[in-house]
């Protein structure tokens, strides 16, 4: 969002919003903007073009729009006083502003109109809320605080309509019933769903690969050796547009070797949101055994994760991708690409990405990683001794400065 014009001349902005991306293609925002200008027109109110007020798929129920999205950015322009007083904020109606509870909708409409800009609802007549209508007017207040506990309320029956919707289809999932529509398209790459017999089948090209990955790791090969042999092969990786990798990675070959979709076990997961927190995390439930195709059997998939369990890393930090200070600013200075660190017993190196997965396709220099990161400090302690000192950073020269590896 740009700033709004220096102009003092009150003005009115328009706020749209829309909470599924299937609502653009509808009326949803033609209806909208045209509201906004007929009561501009009817007013004699100018009507900003300047500001993109438009969160596009953004929910107001958990206030998204109003922490993350356009309105959000529209409050701290209010609240710096960017936005010239006087001013009306127009929307379709309130629940655009929030479907949050009341309590916490209301404390956004007085946010707004604590700030000198008049809220304006289209759908009920160019109803107006400002400081000077809600303090007059108690009932208009009680009218507000009523229609956002009623958007409340639609919100939280639909939310509670759609999740007994998704348990009745993972339940008809979990059946035995035939099917007529996939539970997801949502797959893992080397499985589809066919129309013709309503039912997920195997690419067999994908599942052939699928099964190498398990049969080479049964015979001993590590997930690097593997995805080194893949890219030296030429086998196309699998995505598309911006999913696609250019090369096999031993994450990825990892990343099959676990997944239990292999001998044909599939693991819905349900999705909340904490309403403290705002975040989403996905909880499994149980799994569904006889909908997907298996490619490898269940013995040959259980050896391997016998396997993987015992070279997995363990420790608290065994999570955790191993931090360098020079991760997502060194680059390749042969082909520009990035540069991994690659650990060859107790030594460690800084190596070009594409060279170490490809295999050759780019020139292999293995640069010994603390020797880089020695010289890339003294070079920095130099600079900063060095720098200009202002009447403030006198005591910058005396400090130490750690970098943890």
């Amino acid at each position: 969002m740009s700033n709004p014009a220096s102009s003092e001349e009150p003005k009115a902005f328009s706020y749209m919003r829309f909470s599924t991306a299937e609502q653009s293609k509808g009326d949803s925002l033609n209806r909208q903007t045209t509201m906004a200008r007929e009561w501009s027109e009817r007013q004699g109110v100018p009507l900003d073009t300047e500001l993109n007020l438009t969160d596009k798929g953004i929910s107001a129920y958990h206030g998204a729009n109003a922490e993350t999205g356009e309105l959000g950015a529209f409050l701290v322009a209010v609240n710096l006083g960017a936005v010239p007083k006087g001013s009306w904020l127009l929307v379709e109606s309130l629940d655009r502003i929030s479907r949050e509870n009341a309590w916490r909708a209301s404390l956004t409409i007085q946010n707004i109109v604590g700030a000198g800009v008049t809220v304006v609802d289209l759908s009920d007549s160019g109803r107006e809320y400002s400081m000077g209508t809600l303090q007059k007017d108690p009932m208009l207040f009680l009218m507000m605080v009523l229609k956002f506990t009623r958007s409340n309320e639609e919100s939280t029956l639909k939310g509670t309509r759609v999740a007994a919707a998704f348990s009745s289809k993972r339940e008809s999932f979990a059946g035995v019933q035939a099917l007529n529509k996939p539970y997801t398209r949502r797959l893992p790459a080397w499985l589809r769903w066919d129309e013709q017999t309503k039912a997920y089948a195997v690419i067999e090209k994908r599942g052939a690969l699928v099964r190498e990955i398990f049969e080479l790791t049964d015979k001993g090969w590590g997930q690097h050796r593997i995805a080194k042999a893949f890219n030296a092969l030429g086998h196309e990786t699998w995505g598309a547009g911006g999913w696609k990798a250019m090369y096999w990675h031993r994450s990825y070959v990892r990343k099959i070797l676990s997944n239990r979709a292999a001998i044909g076990v599939f693991t819905p997961h349900r999705s909340i949101k904490d309403p403290i927190t705002r975040r989403r995390t996905r909880t499994a439930l149980p799994t569904i055994d006889h909908r997907l195709p298996a490619v490898v059997d269940r013995e040959l998939f259980e050896r391997v994760s016998s396997r993987l369990e015992t070279t997995a890393a363990r420790g608290r930090n065994s999570s955790r991708e191993p931090r360098s200070i020079f991760a997502g600013i060194l680059k390749c200075q042969y082909c520009d690409g990035t540069v991994t660190r690659v650990s060859k017993g107790k030594h460690v190196y800084l190596v070009c990405a594409a060279a170490n997965a490809r295999g050759g396709k780019c020139n292999y220099e293995a640069v010994p990683y603390q020797q880089a990161e020695d010289s890339f400090c003294a070079t920095l302690e130099m600079m900063i001794a060095d720098a200009p000192r202002g009447r403030d950073t006198a005591e910058l020269g005396s400090e130490l400065i750690n970098f943890s590896v």
